[in-house]
């Protein structure tokens, strides 16, 4: 491929590593909680427009007995239609599940919305830097989406917003009692160490992990100035300049790691790199890092999903058609474990 002036010549080597979450999956997410509160306000509006209709025709004329019997009757059995969705009972219909794909609780399109959740954002991979979003889009997004539909209140959608919007300065309840006392213990070994750069590199990768970048950046250069020979401490400062959004010293603390170890965690520093000039829409040298990178992690769904992206905007269309067969190719000869772990980014590619 080719490679722009502003490219190091010498990369490196790979695995699958989960980018920054992307504006594509943040209208996705925005998208799908505009769907569930359309699903869960509806059903309201139209009954309250029958209700006014009703009043309505009431004050303009005197009701007969048979009005009233028909009213009666169509309120009870209205009544009965919400007990039933409330209980999940249906008479005849699929076990009792009448409520999940019917009514008017919604819970099919909350399903729908959990298991998007789950393989845009959840499918966090083990051993790499930085997990997924996980546990965070479980308590603020799917929780509440869930309230929402079993509780007919769609005010519980209210939080899906705040928690899109306010993700970088909510907490993660379940990384914060995870990690609570881990964080005590490391910054008290730090206070009482000042050359323990271990324990910095530790509380680092915790403050990566719950998604704080910038409290992890202070902890690495106090690190790698302690040790400068480390590789590890340099790949993880240009993860969290990544996450904080420092696109160019992502690219300069990534390349140095290729630099001085090519193979380091299967090339996933390449990976990194490769996210960080796609946001600085440096394409060629975007394409250039992901073809290093399949070079050595043939297997990876997400690079060839991020070559085909970075065809289509260097307005490569063959590229991209090659790329997409390619992903293609390389899904039918996977595993079935690899699937599972990977498909989150094959439905992306399907986009």
């Amino acid at each position: 491929m080719a490679q722009s002036a502003g490219m190091p010549a010498t990369f490196g080597a790979g695995m699958d590593a989960p980018g920054r979450i992307s504006a594509r999956s943040r209208r996705v997410a925005l998208a799908l909680a505009a769907l569930l509160g359309f699903m869960l306000v509806a059903p309201s509006i139209a009954r309250a427009s029958g209700n006014d209709v009703v009043a309505a025709a009431d004050d303009d004329t005197q009701p007969t007995p048979e009005q009233l019997e028909r009213t009666a009757s169509r309120l009870r059995a209205e009544a009965r239609l919400h007990a039933r969705d409330i209980d999940g009972a249906d008479d005849g219909g699929l076990a009792g599940l009448g409520s999940m794909f019917g009514g008017r609780g919604g819970l099919f399109g909350t399903v729908l919305m959990a298991a998007a959740f789950y393989f845009f954002f959840m499918r966090g991979r083990a051993g790499t830097a930085t997990p997924g979003w996980g546990s965070y889009y479980l308590f603020w997004i799917v929780a509440p989406a869930l309230l929402a539909a079993v509780s007919s209140h769609p005010e519980f959608l209210a939080v899906i917003v705040v928690g899109l919007v306010a993700r970088r300065w909510l907490p993660d309840p379940i990384m914060f009692l995870k990690h609570r006392a881990r964080v005590r213990t490391l910054m008290i070994d730090i206070d009482t160490n000042a050359s323990n750069a271990t324990a910095r590199r530790d509380l680092a990768k915790i403050w990566l992990e719950k998604h704080r970048p910038r409290r992890a950046l202070p902890l690495l250069e106090q690190a790698i100035a302690r040790d400068p020979s480390s590789v590890e401490l340099l790949f993880l400062s240009g993860v969290a300049h990544l996450l904080a959004g420092q696109h160019e010293k992502a690219v300069e603390a990534l390349v140095s790691v290729t630099h001085r170890e090519p193979n380091f965690q299967y090339g996933e520093p390449f990976l990194r790199a490769a996210d960080a000039l796609i946001a600085l829409r440096r394409w060629d040298d975007a394409d250039d890092a992901l073809e290093r990178y399949v070079k050595i992690n043939s297997s990876s769904i997400e690079a060839r999903c991020k070559q085909a992206r970075v065809c289509k905007a260097r307005n490569d269309m063959d590229g991209a058609r090659k790329a997409q067969t390619d992903l293609k190719a390389v899904w039918r000869s996977l595993p079935a474990y690899q699937r599972r772990r990977q498909l989150g980014w094959y439905l992306r590619s399907l986009f």
